[in-house]
Order: structure tokens, then sequence, then C-alpha cells
């Protein structure tokens, strides 16, 4: 909701996603969530580590915030050095590029190129 909304709107669902990502912070005690080594719920969590930062960075948001969920950010930066994990994530640049022309479709903004 953050990335599609403005305003106050957009506080609030920034202040949810927080309150979510505090409860996966709060749980993870291991290098992954499966202990030592890659397991479902990492798969299914990588959101985290990769898209909601350029997510963010596009809709000009910070919901991931290292400092408030010190064990996600723990866990992104060794999930994303697993080199299977690196062989499928697209190229961040392409996909920010992508996710901002997106956001600035949902908003109405005109393109900044032309």
């Amino acid at each position: 909701m953050a990335y599609r909304t403005q305003g106050d709107e957009k506080e609030k669902a920034i202040k949810d996603a927080q309150e979510s990502l505090k409860i996966l912070d709060e749980a993870l005690k291991g290098k992954f969530f499966n202990g030592e080594t890659i397991g479902l719920l990492d798969i299914v969590a990588c959101g985290f580590s990769f898209w909601l930062p350029v997510v963010g960075e596009a809709a000009g948001i910070n919901v991931f915030d290292p400092e408030m969920f010190p064990h996600l950010s723990s866990w992104t930066e060794e999930f994303t050095k697993v080199e299977v994990v690196k062989e499928v994530f697209p190229p961040c640049d392409k996909l920010l590029a992508v996710f901002k022309a997106y956001h600035d479709q949902i908003l109405g903004h005109k393109d900044s190129s032309t």
C-alpha cells in the first residue's frame, strides 16, 4: 500500500508494514529462519532482502530500516550472499527502473524524461 498511495494513507501503510516486519525480526534467531540453512520461509521472505529495498527506493520510502530490524538486516546480508540466490535475482538497476516507471504510472506522474 505504501508503494501505491500518498499522504496519510502512505504513512499508515509504512507503519503497518513495519509492525509486520517487527514480528519477523523478533522470530528470527539463527542465520536463516530454518537455522543454518535456507528453508522455505527464507524463500518466501526473500522480498525483504531484495524486492523491498528496490520498491522502497522507487517509491521514495524506507520501510526496511536496518536499525529497526537488526535480525532481518543480518539475514538479508547472509541470504543475498548465497550463490544460488544471487543467480536468480535480476539486476537492481533494471528492476529499479521498472518499479519507478510503474510507481509513476500508478500515481499519475508524467515521465520526467520527456
